[in-house]
């Protein structure tokens, strides 16, 4: 069997990343009764805190009029164009001609918009991140940085800052990466967010250097400083608390656990575990159990899950229940897996819910090899356990070949990696070459923040930034390459309610190991499945159509 620091199960999306964010993980969606507070906040038309009444209109200052006149780049604006050639793009504006204010905000001058990157210093932990993403296909963070820098320069020209452009700093963190995915570190967190603040004079965090954890998106919130990839995957309650400030390219937990309710309990719940690799699971009615990080935010959402499956849906919590929450230091990922498969096997549970980091999840089914238990695994869609790349690196595709299935956020691969994907177009335009492969440049996490920076008007503040953020359209279609974006409508589906988070739909999918990879051409991909239809909060369908027919 190959060590652990061969297997290459993690995909990490950003520059660098740590153990918080193999933790870009999923949020933690199965939870006892006793676990947390209830899910999610009350959502109202009145907007939520320092943004102003709904409705908010976009862009929120500058009595600019959207789908008029022509752009900062030259292209006729009417309704329903983007800012640039991209479903992600705002809406396009006319080309800005007044004063725009000058300094608006810390980090703001009448003609640039300071953005730092933190990086955080070399450890154990962080090294075997990038060995484990660089196994599983990802480009190293030389080479994504590379296609991010073209992006940078394209987006300064073609979107409209209002006489501004962003500059981009880098701070060298000497904080701790696996402190402050267990929610420590505070300290540390703090003193970045003040250094970034404070004496680099920032506007923002850019997130471009990983996504940022619980306590640095608090800290930042507390310094008035915004965070563009703050808090993975945490309820929106959390966001709310830190409003206007912290955003995230993520979907809310609150969102996620309450879609993933609404799938078990129309489609999987009181049914046989037929897809499980155990014949004789496959006569058991389905018990679920969830592999999650130990975040307090997560077990929120796990409360969630509990409180809307049983209410709503009418399964009793003896049948979902069985949870395992781990920590999020990978030296002790290993340990932690095996022990949940213990648990899991010895509680009967027929269907493992992968609520955790895709090195996580290669771990938990190689655990499960061991002591021979082959149950059905469910994916919720999150932290990259939904691309192709880390289950191909599975040590033992038995584990889920014909047995893997559940929710995506994202869309094929080939839709958001290669030549063929938003990204890959863009950049063969820029450079006349073929996009590394392995990376999307931070494509979307640079198309949110332009964004964000765009529906703010020429007053550029926090507060105007979140009401144009608010007032912008469902953005995305037709392919919705990186889910369906929606800044309005808050994870209870209410729309005019505010969100903080940009993905709110996701596809029902599942693993075919006997076919190539589109993007790596390599054994093993996901299969959509509905025709590759996404589904928002409430239109889910009532039944599961066969699995696995091509397998």
């Amino acid at each position: 069997m190959r060590t652990r620091a061969n297997r290459g199960r993690s995909w990490v999306r950003a520059v660098t990343v740590v153990a918080a964010v193999v933790a870009t993980t999923g949020g933690g969606l199965l939870a006892t009764t006793g676990a947390g507070a209830a899910g999610g906040p009350v959502l109202t038309k009145s907007g939520p805190a320092d943004e102003g009444p709904y409705p908010w209109q976009y862009p929120a200052s500058g009595g600019i009029t959207p789908g008029t006149g022509t752009t900062i780049d030259g292209v006729t604006c009417k309704s329903g164009v983007p800012q640039f050639n991209s479903p992600y793009a705002a809406p396009c504006i006319p080309k800005f001609t007044g004063k725009n204010g000058g300094a608006t905000a810390n980090g703001v001058t009448a003609t640039t918009i300071t953005l730092a990157t933190r990086e955080y210093p070399p450890s154990g932990n962080l090294q075997q991140i990038e060995a484990e993403a660089k196994a599983a296909g990802s480009a190293i963070p030389e080479v994504i940085m590379q296609v991010a820098g073209v992006f940078l320069k394209y987006f300064n020209k073609v979107y409209d800052l209002y006489g501004r452009h962003v500059v981009v700093k880098i701070l060298h963190s000497q904080a701790n990466g696996t402190e402050e995915a267990l929610g420590q570190g505070q300290a540390g967190a703090c003193a970045d967010a003040d250094v970034i603040a404070n004496q680099m004079h920032a506007f923002a965090e850019d997130g471009l250097g990983g996504a940022g954890s619980g306590p640095f998106s608090a800290c930042a919130a507390a310094d008035h400083l915004i965070e563009f990839n703050g808090d993975p995957y945490f309820d929106e309650h959390t966001f709310q608390t830190l409003n206007p400030y912290v955003w995230s390219t993520t979907e809310d937990c609150t969102r996620v656990s309450s879609s993933e309710a609404e799938v078990i309990g129309k489609m999987l719940a009181g049914k046989k575990a037929i897809y499980a690799g155990d014949p004789a699971l496959r006569t058991e009615t389905r018990k679920f159990g969830s592999y999650t990080p130990n975040v307090g935010a997560y077990l929120t959402c796990g409360q969630n899950f509990a409180n809307i499956i049983e209410s709503q849906y009418h399964v009793p919590l003896s049948a979902i229940t069985t949870h395992f929450d781990y920590g999020l230091d990978i030296a002790t990922f290993q340990q932690s897996a095996q022990q949940a498969i213990v648990q899991f096997k010895a509680a009967g549970v027929t269907t493992v819910v992968i609520a955790s980091d895709p090195y996580s999840a290669g771990l938990l089914t190689a655990a499960a090899a061991q002591q021979n238990y082959y149950p059905e695994w469910f994916i919720i869609g999150t932290g990259g356990t939904d691309i192709d790349g880390p289950v191909q690196a599975y040590d033992n595709p038995t584990e889920v070949n014909g047995h893997l299935f559940g929710m995506s956020e994202g869309s094929p691969v080939q839709d958001v990696y290669g030549g063929t994907g938003l990204a890959g177009k863009l950049y063969k335009k820029l450079t006349g070459h073929t996009i590394p492969a392995g990376t999307d440049g931070l494509y979307a996490q640079l198309v949110e923040i332009f964004d964000a920076l765009q529906a703010a008007g020429p007053d550029l503040t926090p507060g105007n930034m979140a009401r144009g953020l608010h007032a912008l359209p469902i953005m995305g279609a037709p392919l919705y390459q990186y889910g369906t974006w929606d800044f309005n409508t808050g994870p209870t589906g209410i729309r005019g309610g505010g969100d903080h988070t940009t993905s709110t739909s996701a596809r029902f999918v599942y693993w075919d190991g006997s076919k190539l990879s589109p993007v790596n051409r390599k054994q093993g991909t996901y299969i959509q499945i509905f025709g590759g239809k996404r589904f928002t909060l409430g239109q889910w369908p009532k039944a599961l159509p066969t699995l696995f027919t091509g397998s």
